[in-house]
């Protein structure tokens, strides 16, 4: 891959994330409540799916039970966070913590492998502590912050990271151009 698509890649995904980082951060509590309700309906789908493939295919699989199984597991679930939204809310904050702390590791990995590259490959690497420690936050706070404290906190890293890839990109491209 040359360094100018390279680049545009970093353009684009900078971009998308100082735009997405900065609508979260406008209704905090929309968006984690409506993130909330999509974790609700995709466990209320997936597990219909899977439990109704998994009878209607029985004479195809021996462990077809397991299948119908989990796919009532995964419905139950499902209702039971679409009737009790906190928990929802609960659990979306625990992934979204997870995610932050494995996204940490993998931008520490993206810096250290660009090293060469990028002329500020340090600012992603700033971007991992950033992300790890918003993971800890969230993780630490999660009851009480459940309903606001992710919407802000993603929309905050997503708006620094959104940033700090465009700086990278006006900076590398000054130095390829």
């Amino acid at each position: 891959m040359s360094e100018k698509r390279f680049l545009s890649f970093i353009l684009i995904e900078g971009s998308l994330l100082a735009v997405l980082g900065f609508l979260i951060l406008i209704l905090p509590k929309l968006t984690t409540i409506t993130f909330g309700l999509l974790l609700c309906l995709s466990f209320i789908i997936y597990g219909g799916y899977k439990t109704i493939c998994a009878f209607l295919t029985r004479n195809y699989s021996r462990h077809y039970i397991f299948d119908i199984i989990i796919g009532l597991l995964l419905f139950g679930i499902g209702i039971l966070l679409f009737a009790a939204p906190i928990y929802s809310l609960i659990l979306v904050s625990t992934c979204i913590s997870l995610y932050f702390i494995l996204e940490s590791i993998a931008s520490a990995a993206f810096a250290f492998q660009t090293k060469n590259t990028l002329y500020l490959w340090w600012a992603k690497l700033v971007i991992g502590f950033i992300q790890f420690f918003l993971g800890l936050i969230i993780l630490i706070a999660v009851p009480a912050s459940a309903l606001w404290g992710v919407g802000i906190l993603v929309g905050m890293c997503y708006l620094i990271t959104g940033c700090i890839m465009l700086c990278m990109y006006i900076a590398a491209k000054y130095i390829y151009s």
